[in-house]
């Protein structure tokens, strides 16, 4: 009798519970022809449903009519902070934080305090009383926002001009700060003839003998205490900005140092000769004009292409593509290079020395009103190396832990800029220096 009372709570139970069959007969075959207390049923239905709510959990949310339930768009606390650091700094927002809706911060005081639990501004870091996030810490925010904030305004100052190098130089990036050796390969002449049934011979071939070394730029910048309990906010603003600027000026003295360096002779290369010399013709004397700027192209364009001593080398055969001047000198190499007509008195004829915008480059370091310098193509012939191990801008590198460092010590957040750059002269070739006295 008791085995039946049984089977028939069983049918009733199983029916009201509406679980999927599979679950349904799983406890059935449990339970069936066997006496049980109800508790034991009542748990097992519960068990059932647990283990089908966490299967079956994430598609509880349905999506359109007919289709599969999906969530999309989820922000995490860190992303909400990062945009509203973002905003607060009145900075674009990244592509991934611009469809996120978070509260504004009202200044860098409530940013301290939501991210450090610090109301009290004892300098340290308080778990129990951080607001915002309690994954995400500050300055590991401010450095991601800051990172892409110095990337808008090295864009932003590169529109204004102070890239002006880019054009000129190769930039080639190296995984290691060992010396950069090797960087340019000699040519070579010609392929020798291959007899049938003969072995190849190895081809001749020089490496250039110029070395460039890594050294180490940077400094750091001092979120401290106070400028976040007065609510400094236009001083972090800053910051971006003048790290940013200071890494293109870094690059520009680097570059521009090529062309004004011992009097304008520019470095030492590795034939003990500066890199405008005579003996490497490259080096002229005449005022910017129409016959100076072909008598430095047409140097360019017959020197001897670098090669083993046995063969004979070929010629550079490039003409030169870029005019480099000082700021005096711009509106006339501009004169000289961008129009279509050149006129003198009624005569007009196709301007045939006509470069492309751009071709003119402003050199901030050129101190001589007079002197100025012809360079090929990088991509053909490259002259100037920038050697870059962690890109050529800036990067930010957080000092600091949450409760360790100068901000337990000095009571600052410090967040460093760092760069590591070599720039030197692989090929005096593909350049040309007028060293105009007078």
């Amino acid at each position: 009798l008791r085995v039946a009372l049984c089977g028939q709570l069983l049918d009733v139970s199983l029916s009201s519970a509406k679980l999927p069959k599979a679950l349904a007969e799983r406890i059935r075959k449990q339970f069936a022809g066997k006496v049980f207390e109800t508790g034991e049923l009542d748990q097992a239905i519960d068990d059932a449903r647990g283990m089908l709510s966490e299967l079956t959990g994430a598609g509880a949310i349905s999506g359109v009519p007919g289709g599969p339930g999906r969530i999309s768009g989820m922000a995490t606390s860190e992303d909400q902070f990062s945009a509203a650091l973002f905003d607060l700094l009145g900075a674009e927002r990244p592509d991934d934080l611009k469809a996120i809706k978070t509260a504004r911060l009202s200044g860098i005081r409530e940013l301290y305090t939501l991210m450090t639990g610090d109301v009290d501004f004892v300098g340290g870091y308080d778990a129990e009383r951080v607001q915002f996030s309690k994954v995400a810490d500050l300055p590991g925010v401010l450095k991601n926002a800051l990172n892409k904030m110095i990337i808008a305004q090295w864009q932003e100052l590169g529109r204004s001009g102070y890239r002006w190098w880019e054009p000129i130089v190769s930039v080639e990036h190296f995984n290691s700060l060992h010396d950069i050796t090797g960087v340019l390969l000699g040519e070579v002449t010609v392929l020798p003839v291959v007899a049938e049934g003969d072995a190849f011979t190895a081809l001749d071939v020089a490496d250039s003998a110029e070395v460039g070394s890594f050294v180490k730029y940077g400094g750091y910048v001092g979120l401290t205490l106070e400028m976040f309990e007065r609510d400094e906010t236009h001083k972090l603003r800053a910051f971006p900005r003048k790290l940013a600027s200071a890494g293109l000026r870094r690059v520009s003295s680097l570059v521009g140092g090529v062309f004004t360096a011992n009097g304008g002779a520019g470095p030492v290369m590795a034939d003990a000769l500066n890199v405008f010399h005579a003996d490497h013709n490259n080096l002229g004397s005449a005022a910017l004009a129409s016959a100076s700027w072909e008598a430095a192209s047409a140097a360019i364009y017959n020197q001897s292409m670098l090669a083993d001593a046995n063969a004979t080398p070929p010629k550079l055969a490039l003409d030169a593509k870029y005019l480099v001047v000082p700021r005096a000198l711009r509106l006339t190499g501009m004169q000289l290079l961008y129009p279509n007509l050149e006129h003198t008195a009624n005569i007009h004829s196709e301007n045939m020395q006509r470069g492309e915008m751009g071709d003119v480059i402003t050199c901030p370091e050129m101190a001589s009103v007079s002197d100025w310098a012809a360079v090929a193509d990088p991509r053909m012939a490259p002259g100037i190396i920038v050697g870059e191990r962690y890109g050529v801008m800036p990067e930010i590198v957080v000092a600091d832990g949450k409760a360790n460092g100068a901000l337990f010590t000095n009571d600052e957040i410090r967040l460093k800029a760092r760069h590591w750059l070599a720039v030197f002269v692989a090929d005096y070739r593909p350049l040309y220096k007028a060293v105009v006295v007078g």
